[in-house]
């Protein structure tokens, strides 16, 4: 039976400089890999995010086809409104990064 080195460095770190060694990407198999979600993904993760829409304009616009044209204004107010939840998210997707990206910048000055 041998005794345990008191003299090395903690685990994660390198031997010889004791300094933290770097994260990596995870190589697991579901993961998306190094360079991120393929088209495909990227569209189903779309489509079931945006699910309610989607459906909320196929239904008005087969209606507008199939039963009465004023079903037209109904699928215009769906697509003004989903237009205008977008903007919103987009807009505040860009502040929120804009926001952190300066905070960010500013911990490293």
């Amino acid at each position: 039976m041998s005794t345990p080195k008191h003299n090395t460095p903690p685990a994660g770190t390198r031997p010889e400089t004791d300094a933290p060694l770097t994260r990596r990407a995870s190589t697991d198999v579901t993961s998306t890999g190094p360079v991120g979600p393929t088209a495909t993904q990227r569209a189903a993760v779309w489509f079931g995010c945006h699910l309610g829409e989607v459906v909320a304009i196929a239904v008005t616009g087969s209606l507008t086809i199939t039963v009465s044209v004023w079903f037209a204004a109904i699928t215009v107010l769906v697509a003004l409104v989903w237009i205008t939840h977008e903007r919103r998210a987009h807009r505040a997707a860009r502040t929120t990064t804009t926001t952190d990206e300066t905070r960010e910048a500013g911990e490293q000055a």
